[in-house]
């Protein structure tokens, strides 16, 4: 598609001229590195692609510790720092990147979910994929009581029993079928719920669509020793990612408190040492959140809103950019182009 002309002479010109002026550096953000045929949120680099992203970090000399972004320093008019940062501390975070970033001496951030630590089940939102989108054919009705109250939903397509053949994104595409909206609407209803009710309503759910309560240990987070183990290491920081991963504004302070606070007096106990940086659960966070983040003393909080650091970006609202299943290449022009991050010589 064309590009509209006054687009072309005026504001790419400006755009470009504004950046120019504009220090700033940029936050990675990462869930697994690992392959699933069904990702809707994206959550999966592969760890060829991952590695070839990580090699141009360190051929650039781009990579620095989230730390560094409690000041203003890091940020420069070519975008020439970033930050590389995991959420929910996966297994295959510690079994598959970690030597990665171990080859290239790149350092990361490991926000942990506390009290998920050596869990034997996977997240709730992996096992609510596996039961609807994964399995080959599921009732076209479903009755669940969700937090206290019963729920129908209904299939009024053929997708109960074709799965579909191309990749739907979640959170860049509408539902196209029946089962992508029940999808949906069961993520919508589940994250609001106490993390108990969380796994009986995944539970029932799964059985519903005939699959096997345990899945995959590939899905499964990271042990209480494994993170342990990380403390002293040079290049990993651990970062605070509350106790039990919940939409922090959907909840009260004093809910908010128990989790932060939580998660907190958690990790330091673990790791023996601060905890200095925090991750919103979905990058969702309200005034109660920052006055919880605020009165531990934590420097750093990340949302997930996707766009560059400025020097006059709140350092409890750092943004950062969900990096994607793409070789180094693609992922050089996604900073440069999308972000204008590592805009300098190579």
């Amino acid at each position: 598609m064309k590009s509209n002309p006054f687009v072309r002479r005026i504001v790419w010109p400006v755009r470009r001229r504004w950046r120019g002026l504009t220090p700033r550096a940029g936050i990675l953000m990462y869930h697994r590195v690992g392959a699933e045929a069904v990702d809707p949120w994206n959550l999966c680099v592969s760890p060829e692609r991952f590695e070839q992203q990580i090699e141009l970090l360190a051929r650039r000399r781009a990579a620095v510790d989230l730390g560094a972004f409690a000041g203003e320093g890091v940020a420069d008019r070519t975008g020439s720092k970033l930050a590389v940062t995991f959420d929910d501390a996966y297994r295959d975070n510690l079994e598959v990147a970690l030597p990665i970033l171990e080859r290239h001496g790149v350092p990361a951030t490991f926000f942990v979910i506390s009290d998920a630590l050596g869990r034997t089940r996977e997240f709730w939102w992996d096992a609510l994929c596996r039961a609807v989108l994964e399995s080959d054919a599921v009732p076209t009705a479903l009755e669940i009581t969700l937090g206290g109250r019963n729920h129908w939903f209904t299939i009024n397509d053929d997708s109960a029993t074709t799965r579909a053949a191309t990749r739907w994104i979640a959170d860049r595409e509408d539902p196209r079928t029946g089962r992508e909206r029940l999808y949906m609407d069961l993520w919508n209803a589940i994250v609001l719920l106490p993390p108990a009710e969380q796994d009986v309503a995944v539970d029932a759910i799964l059985l519903w669509a005939g699959m096997p309560l345990a899945g995959p240990e590939s899905r499964r987070p990271a042990t209480r020793e494994q993170i342990a183990a990380l403390a002293g290491h040079p290049l990993v920081r651990i970062g605070n990612h509350t106790r039990n991963h919940p939409s922090l504004p959907d909840h009260d302070a004093a809910r908010q408190r128990d989790e932060i606070a939580g998660c907190q007096r958690a990790l330091e106990d673990l790791v023996g040492g601060p905890i200095d940086r925090m991750s919103y659960p979905f990058g969702r966070n309200n005034a109660a959140s920052g006055h919880i983040i605020a009165e531990l003393g934590i420097p750093v909080a990340c949302t997930s809103y996707p766009a560059a650091v400025t020097r006059a970006t709140p350092r409890h609202q750092l943004p950062r950019m969900q990096v994607l299943d793409q070789d180094g290449d693609r992922f050089a022009r996604w900073l440069r182009d999308d972000h204008a991050l590592l805009e300098g010589k190579a």
